[in-house]
């Protein structure tokens, strides 16, 4: 069997990438590097375009998996991943560390295929890759207001001004979405959701719609530039639009373990739901916002926060003192500048 292997390009996590690439030699797969992570180990590559194999497993966070179906377009090559170790843990069944458990059911070939709808979006005449998460509307510089209208199939829904605009996708309903206020949706259910952020107008309330339904932002104003973030990887300015945003054609392909391996693997959607109860309970919004934040994206420095968050920089010191004292997040020096901090959420088994 043909396993394709990718990886993030941090030192770690091209360590735990040659741990699996060994434990797919071990039992007899054909191993295909993605260039990337080829020259990082000085073998052979092939790029994400030429490759051809059953499964694409990709080492890193949740981040990683993101940059790379973003640079993989419309590819529908089943991906498995692989969370490399001290990553965020809820976006993962598989891991480094319990990865010999699953070899077997992956080369055997018993595992489903998951389909996850994707945003297709067109900004301007210019179209973009698939989007598996969300679509992010803010304005450049924080606390700006911006003004658009929302168009569904043709019709104007309503004119708003907010801090931004997020359409979002079931897989991306627990990322960003959740943090500003948006529903939970489960897949496989055939659905957007709509979620004006602090809107203007109090009446304002997140949409569910049909994943059939045709979504276009028109008059797009602000003081400043507006910019659209892909799944909170790629930033793209945008004027006055308008931004066409449709269900993609070709669905992101998670490979689905059998049901007894993964309750074997992890508890994963009660640990999530439990830690999300608790902080409810316990943190203002902003604080959630932030913790939501470093989960997903990994290390950040105090104006990166500000800059993902679209807070105020005396609400991001607030909040990150907070989660401090809380043992919710933690900070290490910067080895690029030692006058700057690095903060990063503390995994639940370290708290």
């Amino acid at each position: 069997m043909k396993i394709a292997l990718a990886s993030g390009q941090e030192a770690s996590m091209i360590d735990d990438a040659e741990s699996v690439i060994d434990l797919l030699n071990q039992q007899g797969a054909d191993v295909i590097l993605e260039m990337e992570l080829a020259e990082a180990l000085s073998s052979p590559g092939t790029s994400l375009d030429d490759i051809d194999a059953e499964v694409l497993a990709i080492v890193g966070s949740d981040r990683t998996v993101l940059n790379m179906l973003l640079k993989m377009g419309e590819s529908t090559i089943p991906i498995l991943p692989v969370l490399s170790r001290g990553q965020p843990d809820f976006f993962f069944d598989v891991t480094v560390g319990n990865f010999e458990l699953v070899v077997e059911d992956l080369l055997s070939g018993e595992w489903t295929e998951d389909r996850r709808s994707r945003l297709s979006v067109t900004i301007g005449e210019t179209p973009t890759p698939p989007i598996l998460n969300e679509l992010a509307i803010f304005a450049k510089r924080n606390a700006t207001l911006i003004r658009y209208s929302l168009f569904l199939d043709g019709e104007e829904f309503w004119k708003d001004g907010s801090d931004g605009l997020i359409v979002a996708t079931p897989t991306g309903s627990t990322a960003y979405s959740l943090s500003v206020g948006g529903p939970v949706i489960l897949s496989p259910a055939s659905v957007f959701s709509v979620i004006p952020v602090s809107s203007t107008n109090p009446a304002r309330r997140p949409l569910i719609l049909s994943d059939s339904i045709s979504i276009e932002i028109r008059d797009l104003t602000s003081p400043v530039m507006v910019e659209v973030i892909l799944d909170g990887q790629m930033r793209l300015n945008v004027d006055s639009g308008p931004i066409f945003i449709r269900r993609a054609q070709s669905d992101a392909i998670f490979v689905k373990l059998s049901e007894e391996r993964i309750a074997a693997l992890r508890g994963k959607l009660q640990k999530k739901t439990d830690i999300l109860e608790d902080l409810a309970q316990d943190l203002p919004p902003s604080a959630k916002l932030v913790l939501k934040v470093l989960e997903y994206q990994d290390k950040l420095t105090h104006r990166q926060i500000i800059e993902e968050t679209m807070l105020p920089a005396r609400t991001v010191r607030h909040a990150l003192s907070i989660l401090m004292s809380e043992g919710l997040v933690k900070k290490q020096l910067s080895l690029r500048d030692s006058r700057r901090g690095l903060f990063m959420a503390v995994k639940p088994s370290e708290r």
